[in-house]
Order: structure tokens, then sequence, then C-alpha cells
């Protein structure tokens, strides 16, 4: 977590959450478009675990992922935050499980190649987390999700570029709302996702 040592950083630190769902970077000197952040798919990782004959857990990853965040500071209910996996880079470090979560009773990778989170709104809780609402697409469905969004670093990679900033975003999935009912005794229900990353300035 980020510790401010001077009045002007934790200034900083809290418009910086306050805006843009969470993750606005403080260097942005004006606010009159909308500002547009993607995520950086090479440090983002999106992790799940899922109970295996209720005495193990497997846990797992998505290897391809993206997103956009376009924040708009005037028109708050116009900011939008789009988040995509895409369902065939499952990876549990083998490679037979990974076939065996693709096939149609459960990923049905083929069918609905991507999962997508479009949000609808936002609400802080304190200056580094809040709750962001909208809807979770998965094989065919859309279900209302609240993700727990908390900006865990703002960061400058160089002097020649702008800040970068990590968060940590968590959520419940329940695969029995998406039809995903197939082998009860075997995989459990409740699926815990946590996504740690970074956004960096869109081009």
């Amino acid at each position: 977590m980020i510790t401010a040592k001077t009045t002007q950083s934790t200034k900083t630190l809290s418009q910086t959450i306050s805006c843009a769902l969470l993750l606005l970077s403080p260097l942005v000197a004006t606010a009159a478009t909308p500002q547009k952040w993607q995520i950086n798919p090479q440090k983002t990782n999106v992790n799940f675990e899922v109970s295996y004959l209720k005495k193990s857990m497997i846990k797992g990853s998505f290897n391809k992922v993206d997103g956009t965040i376009n924040y708009d500071e005037n028109k708050l209910q116009n900011t939008t935050v789009r988040f995509t996996v895409y369902t065939d880079s499952v990876d549990t470090n083998l490679k037979p499980r990974d076939y065996f979560i693709r096939r149609k009773e459960l990923l049905n990778t083929k069918q609905y190649p991507t999962i997508k989170f479009t949000s609808s709104g936002a609400k802080l809780k304190n200056p580094r987390e809040g709750h962001v609402t909208g809807k979770f697409n998965a094989l065919g469905q859309s279900k209302p999700m609240t993700v727990k969004v908390t900006l865990t670093d703002v960061y400058t990679q160089s002097k020649t570029e702008p800040s970068a900033l990590k968060f940590k975003a968590t959520a419940l999935v329940n695969r029995h709302d998406f039809g995903v009912t197939a082998f009860p005794g075997i995989f459990g229900t409740t699926i815990p996702i946590v996504i740690t990353g970074e956004l960096m300035p869109a081009k």
C-alpha cells in the first residue's frame, strides 16, 4: 500500500483515487476531455481458484486480457470501464486439465471466446478503495457484478514517461448463474477472481 510522506503527496493520492474510478493519474493537468487509460497486459494477471473434490483448490489464471478506462471529470456518468478476458488463455499449470476446462460443459471456449466486464458506476469507500458496479458477461449471459478495487501504487517509470497505476480488483463468480452446473461433486460453485495489474496512458 502507499504511505504518504508529505501533505502534497497525500493530496495527490486522494485526487488520483477520487477520479477515474479510483484510477486517474495524478499527472493529468486538465480534464476538459475524457482521459483514456489502457491495461498493460504484460503486467496484468487474472487469477482464480476453485475447490476440487471439496478437499483441495485448483489455482489458475488467464494469460490474455485487455481493457480500457475512459474518464470524464466533468461528467462522471460518462466514465466507462471495459475489461476483457480471453477464455482460451486459461492456464492451471497442467495442460490436460486446461483442455478439460475449455470443454463445452465448462468454459466452452469455442463458442464463447471472451468474458467481459462493463462498468455502470462506482462508489468510494475510502481514499484508496471503492466498489465498481457493472455487468459481467460470460457464456452468453449477463449478470450484475460488484468489483472491489484498490489502488496499490502510483509510480513514474522514467523521466520521459507519465505515471503508471497499479491496482487490485476482486470479485466472486457463481458458475451456476451462468449455466455451468456440470461436475457438481468435482468443482466448487463459487469462484473468487483476483486481478492485479497496471494501467498506462492510452496512446
